[in-house]
């Protein structure tokens, strides 16, 4: 018996030290990445269970992690921002000015799918074929004769390892609206 529990210690350890050595990060092994439909439905989810709501300011979208801006009992003027990499991390606090919107994008609205769908060609798009996507933002912009940002966006950000970027922006349905390059 003691036997087995050595050799299953010993296996553990293997294990263990098998990941850490690849790279692996084991803090979140089995978390789905933000860059697929089934991580952002996830991290959707995580933010309706841990904000009781799907309503937020922004959020950011690496492919390893995200940042989601969340208003303070429901005043858009006064907000915090969260690091979310399977669990919530608060990482700022801050305030919008009046000339902000203070208008919230509901992430329930945004079709993960559709959106992902743009990420392999988005380099293309943008004019920067050896470029990468570099991030993922979904906000609140500027819509044709508005002067508030108050039109929910996707933006899809593409860079090359020269400095050069641009960017697909897309409605939460993911439909293409402008292309941008910097």
């Amino acid at each position: 018996m003691v036997a087995l529990a050595a050799v299953s210690v010993v296996a553990a350890i293997g294990i263990a030290g098998w990941l850490v050595m690849s790279g692996t990060n084991v803090f979140t092994l089995g978390q789905p990445k933000m860059w697929t439909a089934e991580g952002l439905e996830a991290f959707v989810d995580d933010v309706d269970e841990e904000f009781g709501t799907t309503e937020v300011v922004e959020a950011y979208l690496s492919e390893s992690y995200a940042t989601v801006e969340v208003p303070v009992d429901g005043d858009a003027s006064r907000t915090i921002t969260y690091k979310y990499d399977g669990g919530f991390t608060e990482s700022r606090k801050g305030t919008r000015s009046a000339e902000e919107s203070t208008g919230l994008i509901d992430l329930r609205e945004f079709d993960a799918v559709q959106t992902m769908a743009l990420l392999p060609d988005a380099p293309e798009m943008v004019g920067l074929a050896d470029g990468a996507v570099s991030a993922i933002m979904i906000r609140l912009a500027y819509g044709p004769d508005s002067v508030v940002a108050d039109v929910p966006e996707v933006s899809v950000h593409v860079e090359t390892e020269f400095g050069e970027t641009g960017s697909v922006r897309a409605d939460l349905a993911g439909n293409v609206v402008s292309i941008d390059t910097d």
